[in-house]
């Protein structure tokens, strides 16, 4: 028997040892899309990356939690029956009552043929699908109903790719403990999301369980569309440099500064351009009244107990490196909280603490609290993410119809350094072809021919907007109008949980804002993404992190926080450091860098 939410052999127990999860009762967990650490309920920030948790999620979240162990004891009755067209998924004694709870499957005819395991075929594969069989492909729910088999989107799409489709959704509540039940059952789809990149995917992944399409990215004859694939996202889901997957696109240069511009242009400031360009705004907004209330009530930025975010953008602009870099004198990886660079960014925050330019409440302050000292006239500076700033713009113009939110990607280190930025790690979950469902080559060029179809502009406007006249109108300038329609929009309910949107249109369909400061935060992605500072570990996986990495995290966050707020001295910093390493930093270090160096990517 293994564990539904990690993978591990657990036998006859009722916990798993590894990671703590009851075997009756593993789906109650839910894990951030992001860097795929456990949730807390309601939670609005993972804890461990700050990825911002949608709204949506919270709420099922919520949902969950009130539900209990009643909505539980519900999902152990009696599987679905057989869908249509292949065999019903079967998965492993916990997992089984996960995933039957919402299985509508994904079908693509399946059959024989004949390929070499070692390289793809010259020429574009027969349709050897001739038996009507399944191809299942499993994906996330986020909505309470789904695009049906009766869709009129989903024939359209079937029409288009030339393939019968049938979907079977998984409530993102519950989706990583699925994955990770299939992956201990054996007993897979044909095509898979997997949320994260856990241990037990790598596990499986290492044990030659899914194929490797590292060769499909560089055949553009084939797969025009899978061959515009970003290299540094396909580095980041990448196990020892062979790719097993296909990702689903996540903006890179997504950080951004969302900053009062009308406190600006009262004192007469433009947008900062270097460190200490930025650090003259915060001391102004501080102390020259940038409300001109003619009251000393206002402070430069609002940070709250989510450090991580803000410090480690201002960390990369100083020269710090990305999550981790290479020690000059070693030639190995180390975390970039052992720079000199990210200490820097350390003593600057600590100097803006003490001069009052930051708010002193923020190690007590939670991220849902972070927009408040904005919209509330306190505060006029937040480093975050660029698309903050259209929901600030929105939620400040009933309470002061005078404010101006405007947006920025970054600050340099001073006028002669070369801009950095913090990007993301570019996808939320990939999707993996298992060899066990797909018997031969052949089988899997043909999937990858439809998803590489599924990149086409015409597929990806059906999955995220409908068909045009029935779901959407579009105007001159290709601005969308969703209609209002709920039985038209239940047609393409979570479709877009299929889009991979590896290629972006510039011509595309585009959703309308009210909001001015709307339209540029596209413009700040684009430039963000020129001077993205990769994560040079981002693809690999520690052992001594996937048992410890919350105490490990805590030691050096708490760290980090306390050394700002003046609790602890730049001495004591320093021996906290020490103690995270005694701790299991060290093997942390070490496994990265057996990880770095097996990577087959980095030597080339």
């Amino acid at each position: 028997m293994f564990c539904p939410n990690c993978g591990n052999n657990v036998g006859n127990e009722d916990f798993c040892k590894k990671c703590g999860a009851s075997l009756d009762n593993p789906s109650t967990r839910r894990f951030c899309a992001e860097c795929g650490s456990p949730l807390d309920y309601g939670s609005e920030r993972c804890s461990q990356c700050g990825a911002e948790v949608e709204s949506v999620y919270k709420q099922e979240n919520e949902n969950v939690r009130s539900r209990g162990i009643e909505q539980q004891s519900k999902q152990t009755q009696p599987t679905a029956p057989k869908k249509k067209g292949g065999k019903r998924l079967a998965v492993g004694i916990a997992a089984a009552v996960v995933v039957a709870a919402a299985a509508v499957i994904v079908v693509l005819r399946m059959g024989g043929g004949e390929g070499s395991d070692t390289q793809f075929a010259e020429a574009p594969p027969e349709n050897v699908y001739h038996d009507g069989g399944a191809i299942k492909i499993m994906t996330k729910a986020f909505n309470q109903k789904q695009a049906s088999s009766d869709s009129s989107v989903l024939k359209e799409l079937e029409t288009y790719v030339g393939e019968d489709l049938e979907i079977e959704w998984t409530p993102d509540t519950k989706y990583d403990s699925s994955v990770n039940g299939i992956i201990g059952s054996g007993d897979y789809p044909h095509v898979m999301l997997v949320g994260s990149k856990g241990s037990a995917f790598v596990q499986a992944a290492r044990s030659d369980m899914f194929w490797d399409i590292s060769e499909a990215f560089d055949n553009p004859e084939k797969y025009p569309n899978l061959a515009q694939a970003d290299p540094n996202v396909n580095h980041n889901i990448s196990v020892d440099g062979k790719i097993y997957g296909i990702y689903r696109a996540r903006e890179l240069g997504r950080a951004g500064i969302t900053i009062r511009k009308d406190w600006l242009d009262r004192l007469g400031l433009d947008i900062p351009e270097t460190i200490d360009e930025f650090s003259e705004v915060l001391k102004e907004f501080t102390e020259n009244d940038p409300d001109g209330n003619g009251v000393n009530d206002t402070y430069g930025m609002v940070i709250t107990n989510y450090l991580s975010g803000p410090l480690d953008n201002i960390a990369v602009w100083m020269g710090a490196p990305n999550g981790w870099g290479v020690d000059d004198e070693t030639d190995e990886l180390k975390p970039s909280f052992m720079f000199e660079e990210y200490k820097d960014a350390l003593k600057l925050m600590r100097d803006w603490y003490k001069a009052g330019y930051i708010n002193q409440d923020m190690n007590t302050m939670t991220a849902d609290k972070w927009n408040e000292p904005f919209l509330n006239q306190k505060a006029g500076v937040i480093i975050d993410v660029a698309d903050r700033s259209r929901r600030l713009a929105q939620d400040i113009a009933p309470i002061n119809p005078n404010a101006v939110v405007d947006v920025f990607g970054y600050v340099t280190k001073d006028a002669g350094s070369e801009p950095r930025t913090l990007p993301t790690n570019g996808y939320n979950g990939f999707y993996v072809f298992p060899k066990s469902t797909i018997k031969t080559h052949d089988d899997l060029e043909h999937i990858l021919t439809v998803m590489d179809k599924l990149n086409d502009k015409t597929a990806v406007d059906l999955m995220n907007f409908g068909i045009e006249g029935v779901q959407y109108t579009v105007d001159a300038n290709n601005y969308v109008t969703i209609t209002s329609n709920k039985e038209l929009l239940d047609d393409i309910s979570d479709l877009n949980q299929i889009s991979m949107g590896i290629i972006t249109f510039p011509d595309g369909l585009k959703t309308k804002y009210t909001v001015p400061v709307a339209e540029k935060v596209d413009k700040v992605y684009e430039k963000n993404r020129q001077y993205a500072i990769s994560n040079l570990a981002e693809p690999y996986i520690s052992e001594t992190y996937t048992k410890n990495g919350p105490v490990l995290d805590d030691i050096v966050n708490t760290a980090k926080m306390n050394f700002i707020i003046g609790k602890i001295s730049e001495e004591e910093y320093d021996k906290e450091v020490e103690r995270w390493k005694r701790e299991g930093g060290d093997n942390y270090i070490r496994e990265v860098n057996e990880e770095y160096s097996k990577d087959i990517s980095v030597k080339q």
